[in-house]
């Protein structure tokens, strides 16, 4: 458990503070080992907050890019997701070219967050 770590991401665009911490959408690596007694908890318990496992080497980039592919793998998962992207990209207020132009870490956790509040 000493090398574990975490990626913690706010649902909100206004980004969601716990455990000392404030998150945004595109996520932070934490090492569990960096956690108080009871932040694990917190963080997992908080409905605002995505908490996933890191793999030790991989970018925010390509960690957004693998929770896409994993929403994607169904139909209805393509299906919502391309829903979602759009609804992401035009509160975003972007072009498609300057939307391709975001970081998948970024792109992705727009995506995510429509995602979740079907908004």
């Amino acid at each position: 458990m000493a090398n574990e770590r975490i990626i913690v991401k706010s649902r909100q665009e206004r980004g969601r503070w716990r455990a000392g911490r404030h998150f945004n959408r595109q996520g932070e690596i934490i090492a569990v080992s960096d956690l108080k007694k009871g932040e694990l908890d917190a963080l997992k318990d908080d409905p605002e907050l995505i908490v996933l496992d890191a793999k030790e080497d991989l970018t925010p980039d390509e960690l957004a890019i693998a929770r896409q592919k994993a929403a994607t793998k169904s139909a209805a998962g393509k299906k919502s997701w391309g829903e979602a992207e759009t609804k992401a990209r035009a509160a975003a207020g972007l072009d498609d070219a300057a939307w391709a132009a975001l970081a998948p870490a970024e792109r992705v956790a727009q995506v995510e967050a429509h995602l979740v509040t079907g908004d």
